[in-house]
């Protein structure tokens, strides 16, 4: 057992280091506007010819330092998203090169970027971005460690999507630090953390009527909170239950509250009580402060003091705002915008407690913003997790969500990625073209059902991110009745679109068409041809609002891409940079 565990602990730090390392140079490329490192050095043949067989030699020059990495690349991906070999090297004078650990290639990449971006801050931005890199492999690490070493047998008996939600291992494949969290200890990792499969029951507040601001869509709230929290409140209360509004609070996030002195003093008085732990038992989903209860459907994007990756993860005024002024306006198209292989998964309300002697930020570590998740398939999954492997495995988790859903067969992928085209990427486009509605369908906010194995229905969540084209709502008569005329969701179309652009094309269709083509041994252009296909028959019959989109889709150069790395580094996670990449889909 304890040869197990240190085999287990072994093989996760590999793991882990390779993921980080690989996510890393990525991100630099990218946002370095490096096209492709392939190499063929004639200066170099005699070294390259000793490099372990792992694939083409590339080659990184860091032209502010002077210095020059070295490796293997083992697959070249369209999008970026390139697989390198073992072992890497820094070219030392004299035509010598030294193998590089993972902090050395670290110390030359950072050195690099603070050299060209010439931050007045930047030793100060280096060792803030050095420490949540570290942070972040750690962590991942941890996690696949738990699994290797007793996660396995955990996850077994949880639904398929719980399940996909709990096992997203290495994040995102362009941040530097995707699994960083700052403010659970590891023991509160093992507590909290979706990736080691927790699960745990929400600590109740009643809260009296006057300090609660709410907002609903239209008989949503008797929705809101499990039947077992209420008769719980009930049993605590008594008579003064009517007096109270309850509100769900992740524990951690209770006892952080219940430390400050104006929380004391308004408990003291009875104006916040606290009911502890109550409801049924909840599961954190990827995003780690969102929790879900599937038997009943409940969900909640519960606010959480911990830094995940760039950003304390509460629940702003504004925020909460834009949900709900989405919310309002999907609810009142949801005729329009729910299909039977298209659904929206809306928030319903939120509630957030407002005292005078607390400042208004103050209020962002008591919103609750409502988000129940009825998924009827059991076959259904977060994209996100779906295209990892599971630790010491080849085949990626869409691939063996397919065959269970397929009674073990497997269907050509180009139709499967046909299928799944028309039911995500049209809908959005004609949402889009139609209402000027625009999703952040990045991966972790994107949920496919499979039917025989096939995409059957796709799910778009997350409201918060919604951005609405301020001209296409003055034309349907939206301001001043569905929203204000200064609402946070309202944008420019030119912004609106280039968020679409972002999010569903290049980060989650970008990963998704990588995931297919490197397990099928095939290059990605194969299927973004596929893209432009379903592209061109949608522009047959398209009428004057949707062809200028797909026009643009596929005839323009590039796309944007968020530059995570140099973002990061300049501590602009509020207000990140992009750069352009080439369009893969352009004809």
């Amino acid at each position: 057992m304890l040869q197990q565990q240190t085999d287990a602990a072994a093989k996760s730090t590999e793991l882990a280091e390779k993921a980080t390392i690989r996510a890393l140079l990525n991100s630099y490329l990218r946002e370095t506007g490096e096209r492709d490192p392939r190499a063929a050095i004639p200066g170099l043949r005699y070294f390259i010819d000793s490099f372990p067989k792992q694939g083409d030699p590339f080659m990184l020059h860091l032209q502010m330092i002077g210095k020059t990495i070295t490796g293997a690349m083992i697959y070249y991906s369209a999008i970026g998203q390139h697989t390198y070999g073992t072992f890497f090297y820094e070219a030392i004078s004299g035509g010598v090169f030294r193998e590089l650990s993972m902090a050395r290639l670290l110390t030359l990449l950072l050195t690099e970027l603070r050299s060209r971006e010439k931050a007045d801050n930047g030793e100060a931005y280096e060792a803030s971005i050095r420490t949540r890199i570290e942070n972040s492999y750690r962590r991942m690490s941890l996690y696949m460690e738990h699994y290797l070493s007793q996660g396995q047998s955990e996850q077994g008996w949880k639904p398929e999507c719980v399940r996909s939600e709990q096992s997203l291992y290495m994040g995102h494949p362009f941040h530097p630090y995707p699994k960083s969290t700052e403010g659970f200890d590891f023991g509160e990792l093992a507590a909290y953390s979706p990736e080691m499969g927790a699960s745990f029951q929400l600590h109740y507040f009643a809260v009296r009527r006057e300090f609660v601001q709410e907002e609903w869509l239209a008989g949503k709230e008797a929705e809101a909170i499990p039947p077992s929290a209420i008769l719980h409140a009930r049993q605590q209360l008594g008579d003064a239950a009517s007096d109270y509004r309850l509100l769900p609070m992740h524990p951690w996030q209770a006892v952080y509250v219940m430390r400050q002195p104006q929380v004391q003093q308004r408990m003291k008085q009875s104006d916040i009580i606290s009911l502890g732990l109550c409801g049924p038992v909840v599961y954190p989903t990827s995003s780690v402060r969102t929790v879900w209860e599937p038997a009943g459907g409940y969900g909640f994007k519960l606010p959480l003091h911990v830094r995940i990756t760039n950003l304390l993860r509460e629940n702003t005024k504004e925020q909460a705002e834009r949900t709900m002024d989405a919310a309002r306006v999907l609810h009142h198209l949801k005729k329009e915008c729910h299909t039977t292989h298209f659904r929206i998964l809306s928030e319903t309300g939120y509630s957030r407690v407002r005292l005078e002697e607390m400042p208004e930020e103050w209020s962002s570590s008591f919103t609750v913003i409502y988000r129940p998740m009825e998924l009827s398939n059991p076959f259904t999954y977060v994209l996100a997790s779906l295209l990892e492997c599971l630790p010491e495995q080849s085949e990626p988790k869409l691939i063996q969500a397919i065959r269970r859903s397929g009674q073990g067969t497997l269907p050509d992928m180009r139709d499967w990625l046909a299928a799944y085209l028309r039911i995500s990427m049209v809908s959005l486009l004609r949402l889009f073209a139609d209402r000027g509605i625009s999703f952040e369908a990045h991966l972790q906010n994107s949920l496919v059902s499979l039917k025989n194995g096939m995409p059957d229905c796709f799910y778009v969540r997350d409201l918060e991110g919604v951005s609405i084209d301020r001209r296409k709502a003055v034309e349907a008569g939206w301001l001043n009745t569905l929203l204000a005329e200064d609402s946070p969701v309202l944008y420019e179309e030119s912004e609106a679109w280039m968020r679409t652009k972002y999010y569903f094309f290049v980060n989650h269709l970008g990963s998704l068409i990588h995931t297919i083509a490197a397990y099928g041994g095939e290059g990605e252009e194969h299927y973004w041809r596929i893209v432009q296909s379903v592209l061109r028959q949608e522009l047959s019959g398209a009428d004057d609002r949707l062809l200028p989109y797909i026009d643009d889709l596929l005839y323009s150069e590039s796309l944007p891409a968020k530059a995570n790395f140099t973002s990061c580094f300049l501590a602009r996670g509020e207000r990140p940079l992009f750069v352009d990449i080439p369009n893969p889909m352009k004809v």
